[in-house]
């Protein structure tokens, strides 16, 4: 259980962030390296990997970082849970673009763990959800496009949710999106499994 004061603080965290999110193009046709990170827990324990690979080629290699979890899964507030780790699992990645499993702007506060982690580390980020947080899909042109108060925060793509973190903007999303979900999230969920088991 998590004390409501705790809760309104990290609230007034995430709008902070969120004042701090740079939307603008990013072009990742330009991306020679693209970074993934992901979680995979066992108890209280998370086990995070960060894969870096080649946007071409698809050759690749991985940091993984294990580390205790001790805030509850709450929506909204990811962030506490993972994002620790995953900062610790990208360090001394090469990547030109990260891509994050979960939202970015497509949040309450506009403020999802892609957002936090972009922010942090004043890069790019999209956050790749495979469920709806906020907002209302509406077609247009052929996109389903994610709405939160009148304004685009994301993109649908097949089942998976697609929202800018930080330093670029939804036509990226829908960039990256049209090519399917992300190889390098795929591997960073395989190597957090692996992890796991081991």
């Amino acid at each position: 259980m998590v004390e409501k004061h705790l809760l309104e603080f990290l609230e007034k965290i995430q709008l902070l962030i969120a004042r701090n999110v740079e939307i603008i193009h990013f072009d990742i046709n330009r991306i020679r390296r693209i970074c993934g990170i992901d979680v995979a827990y066992k108890g209280n324990t998370g086990y995070a990997v960060g894969v870096s690979m080649d946007f071409k080629t698809e050759d690749y290699y991985y940091n993984s970082y294990i580390g205790e979890v001790n805030f509850p899964y709450i929506p909204g507030f990811l962030f506490m849970r993972e994002a620790p780790l995953m900062i610790k699992a990208v360090e001394g990645l090469a990547c030109d673009l990260i891509l994050v499993d979960g939202h970015g702007i497509s949040h309450p506060r506009k403020s999802g763990i892609a957002t936090v982690i972009g922010v942090l580390l004043n890069f790019p980020t999209i956050g790749v959800a495979k469920s709806k947080l906020v907002g209302d899909i509406i077609e247009e042109s052929g996109i389903s496009y994610v709405y939160l108060n009148g304004e685009k925060v994301g993109v649908k793509f097949g089942k998976y949710f697609y929202s800018p973190g930080n330093k670029v903007d939804i036509q990226d999303c829908i960039d990256l999106g049209k090519k399917g979900y992300p190889k390098v999230l795929k591997i960073a969920d395989m190597l957090t499994k692996k992890l796991k088991k081991e």
